[in-house]
């Protein structure tokens, strides 16, 4: 018989289907419900996150990162009691966004510094967005149009994405794209 019974992670709560025996985030064995109430004990060395049911458009982002470097996060605002939560953001490189009330912006991105400043060794200083130039070539400062996936002066990718070949003219686009921005031509799947 099958068993329908989910299973959660001990330290993190995210439930699992059955069938996964090891919580993919913690590294550690998954548990059944009943079970997970039993061991929270055993994992309150850091104090249980708040998680915040607001609606996301009331929030501010924190930090969009790894799910390591977001769990380290999480750990740090549960002992200074702030409430944050975190969604997934990019599936398939499983990125995930930590949000927290505009309130507590300011003490949450002083802890955020705190945290790089372990997850990043060596590196004095995390630069801000609005310090950074996204309209010129990191490689040679040449300026950038807004789509473009590579520099027309030297070469470089710019795209971190999936990209593909329009089968068309040749050229490098994004995998998602419909239609080829070069050329027109219809994209196909």
């Amino acid at each position: 018989m099958a068993d329908f019974n989910s299973v959660v992670c001990p330290k993190c709560k995210v439930g699992f289907a059955p069938g996964i025996a090891v919580c993919p985030f913690c590294n550690i064995p998954l548990v059944s419900e009943d079970e997970s109430d039993e061991l929270v004990d055993e994992f309150s060395e850091t104090p249980a996150p708040i998680i915040l049911e607001d609606d996301l458009s009331s929030l501010k982002e924190l930090r969009t990162a790894g799910i390591n470097w977001i769990h380290h996060l999480q750990d740090r605002l549960a002992e200074a009691g702030i409430p944050h939560c975190i969604e997934q953001s990019n599936p398939p490189h499983m990125s995930f966004t930590l949000y927290v009330r505009p309130e507590d912006l300011l003490r949450a991105k002083d802890i955020d510094d705190k945290v790089f400043a372990v997850e990043m060794p060596g590196v004095e200083e995390m630069p801000c967005v609005e310090e950074l130039d996204f309209y010129s070539c990191p490689g040679c400062g040449n300026r950038l149009g807004e789509n473009d996936l590579k520099c027309s002066s030297c070469g470089l990718d710019l795209s971190p994405t999936e990209r593909r070949k329009c089968s068309n003219c040749d050229e490098v686009i994004a995998a998602n794209a419909a239609v080829c921005p070069h050329c027109g031509c219809n994209v196909e799947e």
